[in-house]
C-alpha cells in the first residue's frame, strides 16, 4: 500500500509520499505518479511530492510531476511540503530541504509558508528573444528559477486560454531552443503592484491553477517591463502569490514565495 497526503496551494495540487525509508524506487515512484496523478482514473494531481533522507537539510523533496518527469523544483509544491513537515512533525516551523535545484529554507505560520529560493542569473533577462508559433512570431524573456521559465508579456483580452495552450506546448516541445523543455507565463500588468500570471507548465503539459516559479519570474521580469517593485502580488487562475524579490551590483537577484497551503485529504491506495 501507498499513503499520500494531497495538499494545495492556489489549485497547484499534490500528493505528498513520504519515501524517508527508501521503500519506492525510483521505477515505483515514476509509475505511480503516472497512475495516481491521473484526474480521470486515478486520485488527480499536478504532481507527487516525494520526501527522503538528506544529509545536508531536514529532508529531501522531490517533485514527479503528471506525467513521470522528475522536475528540478517547484514553488507552490515547496511550500505545500514545508507545510506538511511541519504539521507532521518531521521539522521546526523555520527549515531548510533540499531539492535538486539547491536548498531551500522556509518559514511556516499556519496556513501562510514563505520560501527563500535563493539567488538566480538576472544578467540576460532584459535580453528579447523571438519563436514563431503558427506563423506568429512571438516576443519572449527568458529566466531560470530552477527551473526554465518563458514569460510572455500581453495586453489584457488579446489571448484566450486556446492560444496560451498552443504556444506554451509550442515552446515546450521545441527542444533545439529548451532542451529540457520550458513552463511558459503569459503575464499582464492590473496595476503599480500586481500582475495576473497564467502558465503552462512543462511536465504537467497543461495550464495548471497556479504555479510558484512561474510567479517568481513573472514577478522579477515585470520589474522589468514595468518598473514593478517588490513585493509583487501575482494572481493566479487559482488564487494570488507573493514575491519578494532583492536585485544586486552582480547581476543576481534574490527571491522569496509567499501564499497559503491547504489540505485536501489523506488517500490510501494499493501498490
Amino acid at each position: 500500500m501507498v499513503h499520500y497526503t494531497k495538499v494545495q496551494s492556489n489549485g497547484n495540487n499534490f500528493l505528498v509520499c513520504d519515501n524517508r525509508e527508501g521503500i519506492y524506487d525510483q521505477e515505483t515512484l515514476t509509475r505511480l505518479t503516472i497512475r495516481d496523478c491521473n484526474v480521470k482514473t486515478g486520485i488527480g494531481a499536478d504532481g507527487i511530492l516525494v520526501i527522503e533522507q538528506s544529509d545536508r537539510a531536514d529532508f529531501k523533496m522531490r517533485i514527479i510531476n503528471s506525467n513521470g518527469f522528475e522536475s528540478e523544483m517547484c514553488g507552490n509544491g515547496a511550500r505545500c511540503i514545508a507545510r506538511y513537515a511541519h504539521e507532521y512533525g518531521l521539522a521546526n516551523t523555520s527549515m531548510t530541504f533540499e531539492t535538486l535545484a539547491g536548498i531551500i529554507s522556509a518559514e511556516v505560520d499556519g496556513v501562510k509558508v514563505k520560501i527563500g529560493m535563493g539567488d538566480y542569473d538576472a544578467s540576460h533577462i532584459s535580453e528579447v528573444h523571438s519563436l514563431t508559433v503558427n506563423q506568429m512570431a512571438v516576443s519572449y524573456h527568458f529566466m531560470v528559477v530552477g527551473v526554465p521559465h518563458v514569460v510572455i508579456f500581453y495586453e489584457e483580452g488579446s489571448m484566450t486560454r486556446e492560444d496560451m495552450l498552443r504556444i506554451g506546448r509550442s515552446f515546450d516541445e521545441n527542444h533545439t531552443v529548451f532542451p529540457r523543455g520550458t513552463n511558459v507565463n503569459f503575464v499582464t500588468k492590473l496595476d503599480e503592484g500586481t500582475i495576473k500570471s497564467t502558465t503552462y507548465e512543462r511536465g504537467v503539459e497543461d495550464i495548471t491553477d497556479s504555479c510558484g516559479t512561474g510567479s517568481c519570474a513573472s514577478a522579477v521580469l515585470a520589474d522589468l517591463r514595468f518598473g514593478i517593485k517588490s513585493p509583487v502580488k501575482v494572481i493566479n487562475p487559482g488564487g494570488t502569490n507573493t514575491v519578494y524579490f532583492q536585485k544586486n551590483a552582480a547581476s543576481s537577484v534574490q527571491i522569496a514565495l509567499e501564499g497559503d497551503v491547504y489540505y485536501s485529504g489523506e488517500i490510501t491506495c494499493a501498490l
